[in-house]
């Protein structure tokens, strides 16, 4: 499954990372993102998705608000690590969307994250919940914000077995 990762903010594709995606089978395409310096990121990621036919987007903070709105709008299943969703001044530089279209969301939220609010992001996770997503949220007792490999594997491991049930079950 040709897969889309995105990283956060101030960061980068982090190799070992990109491996632990392979290891289940996933074929990984990642774009190292200046998002402080370069102008409509929303677009380029979502051009590069199309161009790539993208079928799964994993993204971390900055990346997993980035990858939550791709997965709404071109129909993308997602795992979401910590995203930032609870920062508001980002939606400025969204698209309008207007069909939610991602049919399956897994969302890990680290308990003891000091960056993004876990608190803010249970919340708009339950409120932004619709019918025709298959949405799973862990919080993890264990986690800040910055995700070590062995739980980064874990979640992958978790999201990619729960995401190929879900396509058995529908």
């Amino acid at each position: 499954m040709k897969t889309l990762y995105i990283h956060g903010l101030d960061s980068h594709p982090v190799p070992e990372k990109l491996e632990i995606l392979k290891q289940h089978n996933l074929q990984v395409v990642a774009l190292h993102i200046d998002y402080r310096n370069e102008a409509g990121v929303y677009q380029t990621l979502r051009k590069f998705a199309i161009d790539e036919n993208v079928e799964f987007l994993v993204g971390s903070s900055l990346g997993g608000f980035i990858a939550y709105w791709l997965g709404e709008d071109l129909g993308l299943p997602v795992l979401l690590f910590n995203p930032a969703m609870s920062y508001k001044e980002l939606n400025e530089y969204m698209p309008e969307i207007s069909n939610r279209l991602c049919p399956a969301r897994f969302v890990v939220i680290g308990a003891f994250d000091d960056t993004v609010d876990p608190d803010a992001n249970k919340l708009f996770f339950r409120e932004n919940d619709h019918e025709r997503c298959y949405q799973r949220m862990l919080v993890c007792d264990w986690l800040s914000h910055q995700i070590d490999f062995i739980s980064f594997e874990e979640m992958v491991s978790w999201a990619h077995k729960s995401y190929k049930m879900f396509l058995k079950t529908g």
